[in-house]
């Protein structure tokens, strides 16, 4: 009979925690909450982000290190700290102040949420599947196995592709330059945290790894 699993504390007050206040700091950035929520786009925001809530805190290991784990890429954390704060405040506030801010007005915003949406459903679609296996930190569960059906058939890292989405759906959404303009610096860091993954995961599962990574891509099919 399997056994239910209980889900830590921390996870289930941090997560809903650090989602509401990623929330709370676009509001603040922006300057009002009726300024913010008077549009539909930014209101679509949020109920992406509440969506995602109850599948991040429920269906994934959160921060355990479970039965083993590499060390991530040091910079790899503090750099996700200043991407996550520029994403929340800063970016709000300067759409709502007119200031670098992309050509198409409210199209360039539906094309942001519709990339964002669609990046989100990439990110917590590998939660529902991995289950406990999925965690922020590169580390393997309590008898965790590979898995490579479905979006891994052909992806080793929807999730990052995910997230990948979500920032560009951000730089629509609040028509932000300079978050196009940090994209590279984005996409260098997941590269990074790629990297420390997979040689983990060679490390940890051998041939069968290797054998993976062999007929699929990283990121895109056919080309990374």
């Amino acid at each position: 009979m399997r056994q239910t699993r209980i889900v830590p504390w921390p996870q289930l007050l941090g997560i809903p925690l650090n989602v509401i206040m990623f929330l709370f700091l676009m509001v603040l950035g922006w300057g009002s909450v009726h300024g913010f929520f008077a549009h539909p786009v930014r209101v679509g925001v949020v109920a992406v982000h509440l969506a995602m809530i109850p599948v991040m805190t429920l269906a994934t290991s959160g921060r355990s290190r479970g039965v083993a784990s590499a060390p991530d890429w040091k910079p790899f954390f503090p750099l996700l700290v200043f991407h996550s704060l520029f994403t929340a405040y800063v970016m709000p506030y300067m759409d709502a102040r007119d200031l670098w801010v992309l050509p198409g007005g409210d199209a360039t915003r539906w094309i942001g949420l519709t990339l964002l949406a669609t990046g989100a459903s990439l990110r917590i679609g590998p939660m529902l599947t991995l289950g406990r296996r999925f965690g922020s930190t590169v580390a393997i569960q309590p008898e965790h196995t590979l898995h490579t059906r479905g979006l891994y058939a052909t992806l080793r890292h929807p999730s990052y592709l995910g997230i990948l989405l979500m920032d560009l759906g951000f730089a629509g959404v609040f028509r932000s330059v300079v978050a196009l303009l940090l994209l590279p610096l984005v996409v260098w860091m997941f590269v990074r945290r790629m990297d420390v993954e997979e040689a983990f995961l060679v490390e940890r599962f051998g041939d069968p790894y290797r054998t993976y990574m062999g007929r699929t891509a990283r990121l895109l099919p056919g080309i990374y």
